[in-house]
């Protein structure tokens, strides 16, 4: 399995972006914590999102995968010990949510998929309900979904039952089953040498 350092990627494009600046070393660290940041977002949305393009439900993929990291920007959660097993999760974890949601899109009626939705919704907002920016979010989404619904707009409700997907899996996340599935799942890549 290839290894990915952010951190060494980081350093080398903060020491060549940045080589002719005359920066603080406290400076370039924080430029490099921001490059890795992002570097390591784009890498895994990429890897995880070519993996969903290939087996067939790429849209899926990353309306679940964006929403879930809008979510996450301000409420945090669990995290693998490594980059590697880090990666490895967000499959495991994304894919198969993206490969059922294509199912229920394609086989369930719509009054389905924005009842599901709603009640994905008002967990989330039970998890995240001391998030005020947050609880506007969500409660906004659950008033477009009903009124959406009204309106008989099929492709809108299917992009909000996939935010609401996405949501609901990041919630998970700043649970304490979400820290315990983390956690299991860091062992056992662990031991699979990732």
């Amino acid at each position: 399995m290839i290894k990915i350092n952010i951190e060494k990627l980081a350093e080398r494009l903060t020491q060549r972006l940045f080589k002719t600046q005359n920066l603080t070393d406290i400076e370039m660290a924080k430029i490099q914590y921001g490059i890795s940041l992002i570097l390591g977002v784009i890498i895994e949305f990429t890897l995880v999102y070519a993996i969903s393009l290939i087996l067939g439900f790429g849209f899926y993929t990353v309306v679940i995968m964006l929403s879930a990291l809008f979510l996450r920007i301000n409420t945090g959660g669990a995290h693998c010990s490594t980059y590697n097993r880090c990666v490895t999760f967000t499959a495991v974890y994304f894919i198969p949510f993206a490969a059922l949601a294509k199912f229920v899109d394609i086989h369930f009626p719509l009054e389905f998929k924005v009842f599901t939705s709603l009640l994905l919704y008002f967990i989330v907002l039970a998890i995240v309900k001391d998030n005020k920016f947050y609880r506007v979010i969500i409660l906004s989404l659950v008033g477009i979904n009903i009124f959406l619904f009204f309106a008989n707009s099929i492709v809108y409700i299917k992009i909000l039952f996939l935010v609401s997907i996405g949501f609901t899996l990041q919630a998970v996340m700043r649970t304490t089953l979400g820290e315990t599935i983390v956690k299991i799942a860091d062992t056992l890549f662990k031991k699979a040498g990732i």
